[in-house]
């Protein structure tokens, strides 16, 4: 029997990883292979401005702030911004991902950079999914016009089913909770 393949996007937030449970109890191991999906932000890198002269008549260099002169003596270049980026990523998803491995499933990540909402949509036609899986803020309003809505945006744009699901608050611990923690006490409910 094929295995479906189910795409995962993730944003690092505890919220966005709810959907990893709702996926678990629809489809077992058996029936899924999941590709966990992070997009971050294109790097651009740092490097200074040149030095201009001071004044025509005194040609000692000038720069603008004190981080260009920093930044043309040891810029950082986009790709090594990238390349530390991914790695950074790649090491929270690795979590997620031995936790799901764990339980059996096949799993595998993917870090990308740019439009969260096209980068979906693109990873889900590039991998074959069958379906995706994904939270919503659940913004509703002026923050939402102004701010835009990746989960409508991969709805409106995406050629596969969708599951999306608006996180939950967890719990607030209980009031006497912090200073439990704080005195060492261990609290046991059966």
């Amino acid at each position: 029997m094929t295995k479906s393949k189910v795409l995962i996007s993730l944003d690092g937030s505890d919220f966005s990883r709810q959907v990893v449970s709702e996926v678990r109890k629809f489809f077992g191991p058996d029936q899924i292979e999941i590709t966990l999906l992070r997009v971050g932000d294109i790097q651009h890198g740092h490097t200074g401005r040149p030095s201009r002269p001071a004044s025509a008549e005194m040609p000692v260099p000038m720069y603008d702030s004190a981080q260009d002169v920093e930044y043309m003596q040891h810029p950082v270049y986009a790709s090594q911004e990238y390349d530390s980026a991914i790695s950074i990523v790649q090491d929270e998803l690795q979590a997620d991902r031995q936790a799901l491995e764990t339980n059996g499933y096949t799993v595998k990540s993917i870090v990308k950079f740019g439009d969260p909402a096209k980068e979906i949509v693109m990873t889900a036609e590039e991998e074959g999914v069958s379906l995706v899986a994904m939270t919503t803020h659940g913004r509703s309003g002026l923050s939402r016009l102004v701010s835009g809505s990746v989960a409508e945006s991969v709805l409106r744009n995406i050629t596969v089913p969708i599951i999306l699901l608006r996180p939950v608050e967890p719990p607030a611990p209980p009031d006497n909770f912090a200073a439990d923690v704080m005195s060492g006490a261990h609290i046991v409910r059966g």
